[in-house]
Order: structure tokens, then sequence, then C-alpha cells
């Protein structure tokens, strides 16, 4: 019997082709979608799954009286606070210093680098593929690798035990090598050394103070600890410590379960959209195998009431069902599978790798997604089955027999009310991709206070293997393209536009007594002229004038404007605490948007340094008269061969750099669009359908119109009318929806666009354009054709 289900089934797949195709189409791409969507969340929420008791563990965050705030805290803090909250069981210390350079047969490699302190693994129980947790980060001079920094180094061997050489002195022996870290881990680790290196750091030791907030710090809490008291805490110490703590408004103590999406906010709207379009998308292409599937049983109600007059009963018929669309189903997600294998993952990565890393998948691993799927056809399958077999079962044999399946009583209401839902679901894709165009659009192409175009940019700082040469080279290099009639202007800089570091420093004006929280970077004398930012008072740097040992210094009109000064005449920086002699203030910059639109401009210090100075720059910025950018380049490009160095030099446009700070909304947007796209095709794909039930329902009603003189016109609104104005009543529900949820995201940058009521319009016109078009074709069809067959049809 079941041997003769599926060979039924597969006649009748085949005998619909174009209701089979469909429903194909539509399930293969509606689950491909929905498996990448809900496996890009999997791999997020999972990502931290072999820290155990992570719901226990804390990381303390600083928070300014001027609204900011970092994840930083001073380093002697850790040690106090373990010595007086005794909810604490154990803490440590997890920074970069440098990205520190290993050497193993004479080949060197650089990853992150992190400083953790010995307790690391009393805080995070992360498995080691090899070696001991509780003796890896005892010794001073240990090294414990990420599986991926071991494989690159020694391949597929246990490493521990082995010797590496770190900056060209230190004997470092692994002792440890993680398990396999997922990229979305709240940890983006390389390597990790003991923070014990570090105490004999000149340069350590100067900051490991009250004064410097450099080291996140995290503890493990004992279970139902007193958050409140903590926090509480660890706020009196600084404020009794921290010589800043007036520039401090609290400390908060944070779950570290929450760190990721603290750390880069837009993940939880990423996260939160998925889940969403992932449910919008799996409820759409259910709607419209719902809606198909009842087409392509309206031409089955002879086959069912001959079937039941010679003895079949309910449940073989539904069983009859439930295999045919099984089969379409088990196909659908096969094709989905390879779909999500060989173009969302791969898109997938490309769109968010970059900043969250790649992932991949493993059916062994990630079972319970396969599971998911699998579940989820099993029960698509059953409700598209089920459904409309139990409604064309009990159509009485007398009226199966002659096909007067237009005299059962149909669910409008239901039917209309999934279709609105459908194309509100569209409608409200379309109108959020169009406004997220426009807001990238705008901070793309905004007045960034700078000029960007015809400006190149590389980086210098290149761990340079004999930097007395490289210095010398690096100067004949100064000196041809300075030279050279196609370049304007030459500048070496610690920072450039979109990479900025976040270096602040609080400067103290005993007049006002203020202090100011100011990011600071260095410059030399060309760097304003060579990206064309006005000076609005005094002058930029000058190397005749300027000496790099007395620290001068240019602010921009914020920072004027923070110490509530009109004029810098007779101004100068100082630290609070400082020895009084403060750092001249040679000039005032108009403000420029040195970070994205996403945040405002805050006070900013440019320090001066000779652009000569090469180990203290990290960038080589060169303004090109347009049209010989690639020449200087490959000029550059040459020049920096010849310079030894571990690192290689990489240079790119300052455009490209600019728009680089969007790949992330950008990649939003992108899903954003596949969803728009996906939501209206399966809508269409189902209207489709209903239209084609809805002319064979009413296949006399067309030829009886067409025979007393109906135009083919006036057929197609009569077909299409009704599915038009359940577009338009979704556009209506859709319109406000999506207007609260785009200013309430647009709420969240300094700077953007208004939202316009042509965004909207631009939205419905879409959706109405694309489906009046599916509705056309098939209405078309019905009104062009023959009206003797139509009023035959029995």
């Amino acid at each position: 019997m079941i041997k003769n289900y599926f060979k039924i089934s597969i006649r009748n797949l085949l005998k619909n082709k174009t209701l089979s195709l469909l429903n194909l189409i539509g399930l293969s791409v509606g689950i491909s979608s929905v498996l990448t969507l809900l496996f890009s969340v999997y791999a997020y929420y999972t990502a931290d799954n072999h820290i155990s008791d992570k719901e226990n563990i804390v990381y303390i965050k600083t928070v300014l009286t001027d609204g900011n705030d970092y994840s930083h805290v001073p380093y002697p803090l850790l040690d106090r606070v373990l010595n007086s909250s005794p909810d604490v069981i154990a803490g440590t210390h997890l920074h970069n210093w440098n990205n520190m350079w290993l050497t193993s047969e004479e080949k060197d490699f650089q990853n992150r680098t992190d400083f953790a302190d010995p307790e690391f693994f009393e805080v995070f129980d992360i498995p080691l593929k090899y070696g001991n947790k509780t003796t890896a980060l005892k010794e001073k001079y240990s090294i414990v690798l990420t599986d991926k920094v071991s494989k690159q180094i020694f391949g597929d061997i246990n490493p521990v035990g082995k010797t590496l050489v770190g900056s060209d002195t230190l004997n470092l022996k692994v002792t440890g090598v993680f398990e396999p870290i997922s990229p979305y881990s709240a940890f983006r680790l390389g390597v990790v050394l003991p923070n014990t290196i570090l105490k004999t750091n000149p340069s350590f030791i100067a900051q490991n103070n009250w004064a410097n907030s450099f080291s996140p710090t995290y503890f493990r809490l004992r279970p139902n600890s007193d958050l409140t008291q903590l926090k509480n805490n660890v706020t009196q110490l600084m404020s009794e410590n921290s010589i800043d703590a007036n520039t401090i408004a609290k400390m908060t103590v944070m779950p570290f379960v929450d760190m990721r999406t603290d750390a880069i906010p837009i993940v939880d709207i990423i996260i939160t959209s998925s889940i969403a379009a992932s449910f919008f998308i799996l409820l759409i292409i259910l709607v419209n195998f719902l809606n198909l599937n009842t087409s392509t049983m309206l031409g089955r109600t002879k086959t069912i009431a001959v079937r039941k007059v010679l003895g079949s009963d309910k449940r073989g018929l539904i069983i009859q069902y439930c295999i045919e669309n099984g089969i379409l189903v088990f196909v659908s997600i096969l094709l989905s599978a390879f779909l999500f294998l060989t173009i969302n993952l791969p898109r997938l990565n490309d769109t968010f790798g970059p900043e969250f890393g790649r992932i991949s998948f493993d059916i062994f691993k990630d079972y319970p997604i396969v599971l998911g799927i699998i579940l989820i056809g099993i029960l698509a399958t059953l409700m598209v089955s089920i459904l409309p077999s139990l409604r064309f079962v009990k159509i009485p044999v007398t009226l199966g027999i002659k096909g007067k399946v237009q005299q059962v009583k149909s669910n409008f209401l239901l039917r209309n009310s999934f279709i609105i839902l459908q194309f509100t679901i569209a409608i409200l894709c379309i109108s959020i991709a169009i406004i997220l165009n426009k807001q990238i659009g705008f901070m793309k192409n905004a007045d960034l206070g700078f000029e960007r175009n015809n400006v190149l940019v590389g980086n210098i700082d290149l761990d340079y293997k004999k930097l007395d040469i490289a210095q010398s080279k690096f100067n004949a290099l100064l000196n041809e393209l300075e030279s050279n009639p196609y370049v304007k202007s030459v500048s070496t800089s610690q920072a450039i536009p979109s990479e900025y570091y976040f270096n602040y420093t609080n400067y103290y004006d005993p007049t006002n007594d203020i202090d100011v929280r100011i990011r600071r970077s260095y410059a030399d004398q060309s760097y304003f002229k060579t990206l064309e930012i006005p000076i609005v008072e005094g002058r930029s740097f000058n190397q005749n004038i300027d000496q790099a040992d007395e620290y001068p210094v240019i602010i921009n009109e914020s920072a004027l404007k923070a110490f509530g000064w009109k004029t810098i005449k007779g101004k100068t920086l100082n630290y609070k605490g400082g020895n009084g002699k403060g750092q001249p203030i040679v000039g005032v910059v108009k403000d420029f948007h040195y970070q994205d639109l996403q945040n405002a401009v805050e006070p900013l210090v440019h320090i001066y340094r000779d652009r000569k100075t090469l180990k203290q720059h990290r960038f080589l910025t060169v303004r090109v008269q347009e049209g010989h950018e690639t020449s200087i380049e490959n000029i550059i490009s040459t020049a920096f061969e010849n310079i030894p160095s571990r690192k290689r030099y990489i240079q790119s446009r300052l455009t490209d750099k600019v728009s680089g700070q969007y790949l992330l909304i950008e990649g939003i947007l992108k899903s954003v669009n596949i969803t728009a796209i996906l939501a209206i095709f399966i809508s269409c794909l189902g209207l489709f359908g209903l239209i084609s039930f809805s002319a064979k329902r009413r296949v006399k009603e067309i030829g009886v119109r067409k025979v007393l003189g109906a135009g083919v016109t006036k057929i197609v609104f009569l077909l299409s009318k009704d599915y038009v104005i359940l577009v338009g009543i979704a556009a209506l529900i859709a319109f406000p929806i999506a207007w609260y949820l785009m200013n309430s995201w647009l709420d969240g940058f300094a700077y953007s666009i208004s939202i316009k009521w042509w965004m909207f319009g631009l939205a419905a016109f879409i959706a109405l354009l694309i489906t009046s078009f599916t509705l056309g074709l098939r209405a078309i069809k019905s009104a062009v054709a023959n009206p003797i067959n139509s009023l035959r049809t029995e």
C-alpha cells in the first residue's frame, strides 16, 4: 500500500508540474534562507558554550560623567577587589599590550596577543586541547596558543613543551592549546601569555597605576552573589584611589554573557532581526504552501469522490497527501541545503566575517540545526496536508463527482488575513530597505570636514628588521614623493579618519576648574594640509618652528567648546596633577568626522611629531593629482618592497577606508534586501496559486462574461481587484510599523536622515507593481481563453 501511495504521489506531482514547481521553488528558497538565518543565530548563541558556569562571570565597566563608557579599569583595581569582596572567587586581567612576533625555525608569525593572570583558568574554564589548565600560565615564560595558531606554526602535532622565540629575545615554552574557539565568541584570542612577563617592562610599569585605565578585568562570583554590593565596592575603591575620580560617574558590574552585545550594540539588532526574519519567512512559505496545495486539490475533487465510492476512507486519503507533500518537502530540504552550503553561507561570511570571523558548518557538530530543519519539514508537511485534506474529503460524493466545489463554503476571512500578513511583512521589509539605503548613502556622501578623494593611505607600522636602514630609505621615498609633480602633499601620522585609536587623556583648565576627556593622536606638519582640514584659528604645525619635545598641539572646535573657551590665545593644555608646564596650543581645526557618522564629533587633540620619525607613525598619507593614483601607488609599493620588514606594506584609497566603516550596516542592508525580495517573491507565488484557484472556480462565469461582451481588461480587473485591495491594506498596516522601527533605529545615529513620505510611497509602488505583474500573468491567460471551452466545463 505504501508503495502505491508513493507511485500515486509522484504521478500527481508530475501531472501538476506548474504548481509543483512553484511549491518546490518557494520551499527551497525559503527554507535555505531560514536555515541561513537560524544557523547564524545558533552559531552566535552557542559560541561560548565551551565556558562552563559563565552566568557567574562578570566584568567591570567604567561610566564617565560625559556619558561615555568603556570596559577598561586601572590595573591595581583587581587586587583590591579580591581582598575586599567576599563574593569574588577569582579574578583576572585580560588585555592586549603588543602583538608579539613569534619565531619558530626562522619563520616569523604574528597574532593577537593577550596577557592574563595565572588565575585566568579559574575564571574562564575554557577547555584545552593540549596541556594542563592548572599550570598553563604559572610559569613566567609560558604561552598558550589557540588551535588555529598552533596549526599555523606547528601543524597537527601536539606542541606542548616546544619553544617559541618572542620579540627576538624571549624563550617561550608552549604550555597549552585551546580547543577550537568559535569566531562568534566573546574572545578573539590568538595567543595568551602571563602578565608576569610585563612586570619588568618599563612602559607597563609606567602605566600600572590608578591614573590609567587600560585593562579589562573579569571576576568569577559565587552563585547568587549581590551584584549591587560588588558595584558599590568597586565604585568606592575608584573614588578613593583614582586621580580622575571626578570624571567617573559610576562603575558598573556587567554580566559576561552580555559582553558581545555591549561591545557591538548592533549585534543585538542583527540577532533579533535574524530571528524575526526567519519566523516571517517561515510563516510566508507555510501559508503559500498551504494555499498552493489547496489550489492543486481543487482539481482533484472528482478523484477523491471516486476513491470514496471505491471504499477509501479519510485516513487513507490523508496519508496519500501527506506522502505527496512529504516528497516535495524532502526534495526542497535537499535543495535548500545545497543553496545554503554553496551560496548563502559564503555570502554570510563575506558580509559579517570581517567583523565577527568566518564560521563553518559541520553536520555532526551542528546537528541541532539539521534536526530543527527536519522537524520544520515534518510539521509543514502535516499542516499543509491534513488541513486541506480534511476540508476536501468532507465534500459530499454527489457534489464531488459533479465537480461542484464552488458550493463548498470557503473561509475567505482567514485566507485574506494571511495574504494581508504576507504583504505587510514584504512591504515592511521593502520600506526598511529603502530607509536603510538612504541612511547609508547619506553617511557615505556627507560632508565630513575633510577631502577624501585622490588620497592614498598606507600602513607604515611594519616592524622593520633594521630601523636605521628603513629610516634612510623612507626618507628617500619622502623626498621622491615631494619632488613628484603629481603629488600635492605628503604626511605621516598616528591615525587617519576611520582609524583613530581610542586614546583618551583628561586635560584640566585651572581657570574654569574643568576636566575634559580628549581623544589624542600624533601628526606631522602636513597632516591637515594633506586632508584639506581648515584651520579656523592659529596655524598648522611647522617643522621650522615647532619642537617635538615641547609637544605643541592643535585642538578641534569641540575641544574648544568643551573648555568653554572663545579663543586659544594664552591657553595651554594641562594634565591635572602635572608639573604646571602645559602643552602650547598653536591652532584650532574645524570639526571633522574622524569616525563614522553614528558617533558625534568628540573633543580631539593632535600632538606634533616630525614626519621622519618612522617608528612612531602608523600611516603614510599622500594627496595626488586626479588620474595619477596608480602610478604613485606603484612608486610607494616598490620602495617598501626594498625595505626589510616583518609585515607587508598595504595601501588603499581613503575613500575606501571611509566607506569601509559601514560594511556591517551594509551587511544588514543586504540581509534586509534579501528578506524583502524573498518575502515579495514567495508572497507572489502564493498569489499566483490563489488567482489560479479563483480562475478555475469562476471558469464558467468568465466564459459567460466574454460571450456577453466583456473585454480582456475587464476580466483581468475582475480577477485581480480583490488582491490589489488586500495589498493596499497591507501597505497601510506596514507603514506605521516601518516608521516606528526605523525612527527608533535612526535615533541611535548622531547624524541621520529624516524619514520622508515618498519612501513609503516607493515601497507601496514596488509591492503593487510586482503584485500586479504576477496577477496579470495568470489573469490574462484566463481572460483570453476560448469561452466555448469554458462553458463546456462541468
